[in-house]
């Protein structure tokens, strides 16, 4: 697969992990609330922070980036069909130039990391998370191993 197309996997990954696709059914039966943080902040990736070109940090809520006070901020007077829209489109956006910098190596030492080496960075344990079940997630949906390079799906 392309770069482009790895970038996009992975995201979809997180953001399934992340609980971004749940439906109310499966959250009652995960016990989980719905709708679920990932889905309320537009955040497919559950991203902590995250700041524009300028150095502005964007707005947190719970503790993660919420691109849908984002998109109210940055396009007042909007419908709210629109600034929903907006605030997915920058999720999205988001979450893959992060998955970017993570490949090219800017948490991980500049060397491009494996599934691994990049949960226990972008998923500390520190927070509660499992960076290596995932790690395992992650790689299975890809068909890889979690200890393998995740460039190494290139082609």
């Amino acid at each position: 697969m392309t770069k482009l197309e790895l970038v996009d996997r992975l995201a979809r990954a997180i953001a399934e992990y992340e609980g971004f696709y749940v439906t109310e059914v499966q959250a009652k039966a995960r016990g989980i609330t719905y709708p679920t943080l990932a889905q309320r902040n537009a955040n497919p990736g559950c991203i902590r922070r995250w700041r524009d070109a300028r150095g502005t940090p964007y707005p947190i809520s719970h503790g993660y980036v919420d691109f849908v006070a984002w998109a109210s901020e940055r396009f007042p007077g909007a419908s709210r069909e629109e600034i929903s829209h907006r605030a997915l489109e920058e999720g999205w956006r988001v979450i893959r130039v992060l998955i970017g910098q993570y490949l090219d190596g800017r948490y991980t030492g500049g060397q491009t990391p494996t599934f691994e080496q990049m949960f226990r960075v972008y998923a500390p344990s520190s927070d509660n998370n499992d960076p290596a079940g995932y790690a395992r997630f992650v790689a299975g949906k890809l068909g890889a191993r979690p200890d393998q390079q995740i460039t190494d799906l290139i082609r």
